[in-house]
């Protein structure tokens, strides 16, 4: 065994520096704990389902215009909307409008400067949900889940918790105002993963024909899962079925999870305006804390 003096030596004389050692990787425990009483920080709430499920959706809490409003975070959608009339009735937008700019808009903290938000009068408000927030209010700033805790925070960069900028990362892509992240399971790999929140229940979402190469299975009849709802106000039935080798994000394991499509609409993603190949939902995280980074970053982070 060389001596260090020796090393040292060797070293010089190559004109070699050894490599750094990799930082170790943060703890769940002590990421969470990094978020806890931070004033970009709110408490979460998960929405039911239709159906019964707890964990339907998310809810957040926003102010706009001295109104507190529970709205879904959907980084799927790309716009903030308000349901119903509310908008008109209380004077923020002319009767046939269909966005006006909110006099004040505060998120986790945050205050957005003249933030637009868009009129939904066709999806029917309660008192437990009043809208959604879209992908854009996130923009430019830091955004993280931690899902056991049920918080969401929303930090401008040189606030980030150290624990949490030890996270684990890679590269996503911004398009057409949807958050990309890399797939790949065995010989299936694709950039155009959309992160959506909105949709909480599906670990990953796909057409017809990338869920038969996942799961290995060439017809859904028989399919061990379902998942039944509506979206938009229309109902869906999808098939589901575990992966027939784990799922990466990247370098980020996901294990084997459940993959679903959905038999009646076989292509809906080729369809999309923008190259999509599915979306990544809430389900195959929410043992642990995201973070997207939609700075000029735009990375994908994961704490388990």
């Amino acid at each position: 065994m060389l001596n260090t003096a020796v090393a040292v030596a060797l070293m010089l004389a190559t004109g070699s520096t050894p490599a750094p050692s990799p930082p170790a990787a943060v703890t769940l425990a002590a990421a969470s704990a990094s978020l806890a009483g931070r004033p970009q920080c709110v408490a979460f709430t998960w929405l039911p389902n239709e159906k019964g499920s707890p964990r339907g959706g998310i809810s957040v809490p926003v102010r706009i215009n001295g109104r507190d409003l529970p709205l879904q975070l959907d980084t799927g959608a790309n716009v903030t909307s308000l349901y119903g009339g509310f908008p008109i009735t209380a004077g923020w937008a002319a009767k046939g409008s269909e966005t006006f700019r909110a006099r004040t808009f505060e998120l986790a903290g945050t205050t957005l400067d003249r933030a637009q938000v868009y009129l939904n009068p066709d999806m029917e408000e309660d008192a437990t949900l009043r809208g959604t927030l879209g992908l854009p209010a996130l923009m430019g700033r830091i955004a993280v889940i931690d899902y056991p805790e049920q918080r969401f925070c929303l930090f401008a960069e040189p606030d980030l918790p150290a624990p949490i900028q030890q996270a684990r990362y890679v590269r996503a892509m911004l398009r057409n105002a949807k958050f990309h992240v890399p797939i790949r399971t065995g010989a299936f790999t694709s950039d155009t993963i959309v992160f959506d929140t909105g949709s909480s229940e599906m670990p990953l979402h796909v057409d017809l024909a990338a869920w038969k190469r996942i799961t290995g299975r060439a017809a859904t009849a028989g399919a061990p899962a379902t998942i039944q709802g509506t979206a938009w106000g229309k109902p869906f039935t999808l098939a589901g079925a575990p992966a027939a080798t784990p799922v990466m994000v990247g370098e980020l394991p996901l294990g084997t999870i459940s993959v679903f499509t959905n038999p009646d609409a076989p292509e809906s993603f080729a369809d999309w305006p923008v190259p999509t190949d599915g979306v990544l939902g809430n389900a195959a995280l929410w043992d642990g804390i995201v973070i997207l980074d939609l700075t000029a970053r735009m990375r994908f982070g994961v704490i388990r």
